[in-house]
């Protein structure tokens, strides 16, 4: 009687004869439903994420552990060469140093201008010397190698005018005078000024 079409249909038709649950039909069933339909699919991918970035985080730490050892080694190359800096920078300041000087004054024409004027007596401690300006710091035995030093770089054609500074006895059980003159170096001439 019934054909295989309608037999068909009748197979693939289902009757559910089970009451509804009328918690499902509340709003809190439906939140319910929802949370665990759409939930198992947030579990997953949060999983996921967690083994991604638990993943990530090997790759990570081996970037951060290649990036010390890369900076050690930079940091020692560097600590290599700072030598090697200090000394090209002091090598540069001689240069200046020495380019000042070459445009200046001869040194040998300034020692010879102050051997002329310089009574036995003074023992210089220290010169600066520069194209223009020359500062000695020195000691004198007495007031009297003071006094003829002075005078004599006053009369000096060569160091113009000089200035005294510091002129000072430290220490009461040693004699003479610890000092400073500074001068600016002029032209060479004839000096008529006579050295004592």
């Amino acid at each position: 009687m019934f054909s295989k079409k309608n037999k068909l249909t009748i197979d693939q038709t289902r009757i559910n004869l089970a009451p509804k649950d009328p918690y499902l039909e509340s709003f809190l069933g439906k939140i319910t439903t929802w949370a665990l339909s759409v939930g198992r699919y947030l579990v997953i991918f949060t999983e996921l994420t967690v083994i991604i970035s638990f993943l990530t985080r090997f790759q990570l730490d081996r970037q951060v552990t290649d990036l010390n050892s890369s900076i050690v080694k930079q940091q020692r190359i560097i600590e290599s060469y700072g030598d090697l800096e200090q000394n090209v920078r002091d090598v540069q300041k001689k240069i200046l140093d020495y380019n000042q000087l070459k445009v200046g004054k001869p040194m040998k024409e300034i020692f010879e201008q102050l051997t002329a004027i310089t009574p036995e007596e003074i023992k210089y401690q220290e010169l600066d010397i520069n194209s223009q300006k020359i500062i000695i710091h020195a000691h004198a035995n007495s007031r009297q190698a003071l006094d003829r030093f002075i005078l004599n770089i006053q009369a000096s054609n060569y160091f113009l005018n000089p200035v005294s500074d510091n002129i000072s006895n430290k220490d009461s059980r040693t004699q003479g005078y610890d000092f400073q003159i500074s001068a600016q170096i002029g032209e060479l001439k004839t000096q008529d000024a006579a050295t004592q």
